[in-house]
């Protein structure tokens, strides 16, 4: 009995044991499976996080790659727009502002798509630069051409006056005993030779009035008809230069600080005239309500409408040649006129055809450039009766004061040139034939030695002047 029952006691306390070692096995198996179930809970956490995170990442990666590539493409983008400006654009602004071809276009950006970044206002600002530097520079060296072209006309000037000096010393000179056709002959060559000078004169003072300055040549006052002969007489083909000359317009006097513009520009359009017609050139003066007209009319094939627009364009600029960009001097006439003109206060008009379907160029000479006769002037000659020879007409007379200039022969073809300041003499007995009849110039040898002899003493006592003077008085 004893046994059976310490054997169930033993076997009690084995099973309790047992049973206690299988609950804490168990409580241990279910507190780890709990824990597994956290840890794997966590983990999946962790897992979806990292999945979001990798998702992020890659969608960030694909933003920066994007991102890099829209930075690429605008970086090619600019830098082909920087070529294009570099190569296209700017050379074209070059030959457009600096060189100055017609009809260049300036393209715009290349790229429309860098429209709204700050590029286009940079290269603008690029293109403000090299417009600015070309302007400066043209200044700049426009400035110091003009101020070396009126030295050197003033050289050029006072050289051919020295020169003219010369040949009136050569004419005064008696005739050598011997053969009178070469003597006449001789005499001849040194009025033909003294025109020549007088259009070398001339040329100069074109490239000073180009230049910005004055003619170099300052009058008294003197009428129209000096001004006609001495715009007459600096043409080649005067010949075929038929002068109207009526009293009541023709001897009207002029103030002398625009005689010598007035007669520089009427010679540019005589000579225009001359040039591009083949007959005769007509000249004539009219009174109308603002003041006097010049007309010169030829029967040459006119002006196209882009000649006209040239040349009105031309008669009305304001500012002195740009010399860098200066044309053959030969062709700018109308240059010539537009500048005296605003200068001076006259005006020059060439948009009306002649009567003969040529050019009909008209200088309007306002009232207030009017002068009045000056006191030493004696009375003009009466005029002639219809019974009096046909011959007798507008007499040369020797233009008035500082580089005034003698009137044209007929005979000898010859307006005597500007020259600088001389005193006035009396002027030779004028008469001329009624009526509308076209007047030329006829001189005797006797008066014509001696305008000749008083002209080559003004300048014995005037040329020592001529070098120093540097500007117009009454310019501006």
């Amino acid at each position: 009995m004893i046994s059976h029952a310490m054997v169930e006691t033993v076997l009690g306390a084995g099973l309790s044991t047992a049973l206690v070692g299988v609950s804490g096995v168990l409580v241990w198996q279910v507190r780890a499976k709990r824990a597994l179930r956290g840890d794997l809970a966590q983990t999946r956490t962790s897992l979806s996080a990292a999945k979001t995170s990798l998702g992020q990442a890659e969608e960030s990666a694909e933003t920066n790659r994007e991102l890099a590539d829209l930075n690429y493409r605008f970086f090619e983008a600019v830098i082909a727009e920087t070529g294009h400006l570099a190569k296209v654009r700017l050379p074209a602004l070059v030959d457009a502002v600096a060189r100055r071809h017609p009809g260049v276009v300036i393209p715009g950006h290349n790229d429309p798509e860098l429209s709204n970044t700050d590029l286009p206002e940079l290269h603008a600002a690029v293109e403000t630069v090299v417009r600015e530097a070309v302007e400066v520079t043209r200044v700049a060296v426009g400035r110091s051409a003009r101020a070396g072209i009126r030295g050197m006309a003033e050289v050029a000037q006072t050289a051919l006056t020295r020169c003219q000096m010369l040949i009136f010393e050569e004419l005064e000179k008696p005739p050598v005993p011997g053969s009178q056709e070469q003597a006449d002959a001789y005499r001849q060559f040194l009025i033909d030779f003294d025109h020549r000078v007088t259009r070398a004169l001339h040329s100069v003072q074109r490239l000073r009035i180009l230049a910005g300055s004055w003619p170099g040549i300052q009058r008294a006052n003197c009428t129209y008809r000096e001004i006609v002969e001495s715009a007459r007489g600096r043409v080649d083909d005067y010949q075929r230069v038929v002068y109207n000359y009526l009293p009541d317009t023709a001897e009207v006097y002029v103030e002398g600080r625009v005689a010598e513009p007035l007669a520089v520009a009427l010679a540019e359009l005589v000579d225009n005239a001359t040039s591009f017609s083949s007959g005769e050139v007509t000249v004539y003066l009219r009174r109308v309500e603002t003041g006097y007209i010049i007309v010169v009319e030829d029967g040459g094939l006119g002006l196209n409408a882009f000649q006209r627009a040239e040349a009105e364009r031309l008669l009305t600029q304001a500012n002195a040649m740009d010399v860098t960009t200066l044309a053959d001097e030969r062709q700018l006439g109308f240059a010539v006129i537009g500048q005296l003109a605003h200068t001076y206060g006259f005006r020059a008009d060439v948009s009306a055809p002649s009567p003969a379907g040529g050019v009909r160029a008209v200088l309007l000479v306002p009232r207030e450039l009017l002068g009045e006769r000056p006191a030493a002037e004696p009375e003009p000659a009466a005029l002639p009766s219809a019974a009096e020879p046909a011959s007798l007409r507008p007499s040369a007379a020797v233009t008035s004061a500082e580089g005034s200039q003698a009137a044209q022969t007929e005979s000898g073809g010859q307006d005597l040139p500007a020259l600088p300041v001389r005193s006035r003499r009396a002027e030779v007995p004028m008469a001329a034939s009624v009526g509308m009849e076209a007047a030329t110039d006829s001189i005797d040898p006797e008066t014509l030695a001696a305008q000749l002899a008083e002209r080559r003493r003004s300048l014995a006592d005037d040329l020592k002047k001529f070098p120093a003077e540097e500007s117009d008085p009454h310019h501006g």
